[in-house]
């Protein structure tokens, strides 16, 4: 093993044996020539990664993929069927609500429970004990059976012992979901500045955690790694898996139409467009992205945006048969995925349009906001339906556009900068 590796996994395959029904089972059990009754089903399929010492990896994926499955086998729950693993140092894990709690102790016996199944001595839970029960702020509740905490409450001492026992290595399913956004704000900067040295493996449907924490992302679907690399490209890659999952029809075929493309040149001059290849476009995809650019008011080019400017996305897209309630919309993003702002044309006066089979030019005109100076890419998307938020997504072309933001002369206090509006000044007797 890689001296400055945590965690190396090489070709780990997981197979259950999945039986019909009960009968089967019994049938199996008791069968005088062993005849087989199950299926297999592979949870994993040959997956290998490493995890330096002190990173912060992130694995998603849809429901079923696997990421439970594996964060059990590095955490020596499981045992893979196949494949080798190595673990370097202690680990801690919030695999699911509660887990290790007997829940007719209470939480101070938990704490020393949970604490010994870590292989912490007494003398040792003692001195931390203070600082897990601060850090849980679950009061006098600390005294009573945890079967009557709520699961926030179960979340905060778990997570609390999980953190203050000093693991080297420190593994989370999903838990900090559960608690409020003021825990899960506590819990982060807490990892960020105090479990530096940590070597963290997050499993999470919260891309905003997972852009913000992570230095590395592997994307599980039905048991294999189909992605590995930057957190934002992950993101990008699950997205679009989910788009594809959800939308995508028999209709949405790749047969080209037939109506003559739109002259990009008689709309906007020495404009350098922006191709949209089949690898960066998800949804339905019976509505198409072709190309997109970005200009001014007056279709000059721009790679500079300040407060104020009037901003205009171009997308050229074809329709392989005439639709209606056709929504437009736009994402701006930052350098780790954030989603900073965006709109759709539901919420424009004239709302959904209609559309003729062939080729379009869109046109989404907005005000650049007072924002802080950064690079930001620009995702654009086409739906169909009448609600801003659930309809059927056509396609969906990810941070195909990068533009730099800057402000003259003033300073933004945090991403945005919200104007005071007013002000009045009270004397206290």
């Amino acid at each position: 093993m890689n001296n400055n590796n945590a965690i190396n996994l090489s070709n780990i395959t997981k197979t259950y044996n999945l039986y019909n029904s009960h009968a089967d089972r019994v049938k199996e059990t008791f069968h005088p020539l062993r005849k087989k009754y199950n299926h297999p089903f592979n949870a994993l399929k040959n997956v290998s990664l490493s995890v330096r010492k002190g990173s912060s990896i992130g694995i998603i994926g849809r429901n079923g993929s696997g990421k439970s499955t594996l964060l059990q086998i590095i955490c020596g729950i499981l045992t893979p069927t196949t494949g080798t693993m190595e673990v370097s140092g202690r680990i801690s894990a919030l695999l699911e609500l509660g887990a290790g709690f007997n829940p007719e102790f209470t939480g101070v016996e938990n704490v020393y429970l949970s604490a010994s199944i870590l292989g912490i001595g007494q003398k040792e839970t003692e001195k931390s004990f203070a600082e897990i029960v601060e850090f849980a702020e679950i009061g006098e509740f600390i005294n009573q059976p945890v079967k009557t905490y709520s699961s926030g409450m179960y979340i905060r001492l778990a997570f609390a012992i999980a953190v203050n026992v000093q693991p080297e290595i420190l593994v989370i399913d999903e838990a900090l979901s559960v608690g409020d956004i003021f825990f899960q704000q506590k819990c982060i900067l807490h990892m960020r500045e105090l479990m530096q040295n940590c070597t963290k493996v997050i499993v999470t449907h919260d891309m905003q955690a997972v852009a913000n924490m992570c230095e590395k992302v592997y994307v599980l679907d039905q048991g294999n790694v189909v992605y590995e690399g930057s957190p934002l490209k992950g993101i990008e890659y699950y997205t679009k898996i989910m788009h594809n999952e959800l939308f995508q029809t028999s209709c949405a075929i790749d047969d080209p139409v037939t109506e003559s493309p739109v002259s990009h040149a008689n709309i906007i001059e020495n404009q350098n467009w922006i191709e949209i290849p089949d690898c960066d476009r998800a949804g339905a995809c019976e509505i198409q992205i072709e190309k997109v650019c970005i200009t001014s008011r007056d279709n000059l080019p721009i790679q500079i945006v300040k407060v104020d400017d009037f901003v205009l996305l171009h997308m050229t897209i074809s329709s392989l048969t005439p639709k209606e309630n056709v929504i437009f919309g736009y994402l701006i993003k930052d350098r780790v995925g954030n989603a900073i702002f965006g709109e759709n044309t539901c919420e424009c006066p004239t709302g959904p349009a209609k559309l003729n089979s062939g080729h379009h030019h869109v046109q989404l005109g907005f005000k650049w906001p007072e924002i802080y100076p950064d690079e930001y890419t620009i995702t654009l998307g086409v739906g169909e339906g009448n609600h801003p938020l659930k309809h059927v997504i056509q396609c969906w072309a990810h941070n195909v556009i990068s533009v730099s933001a800057i402000t003259t002369g003033k300073s933004v206090h945090g991403l945005f900068n919200n104007p005071i509006c007013s002000m009045e000044i009270f004397s206290v007797d």
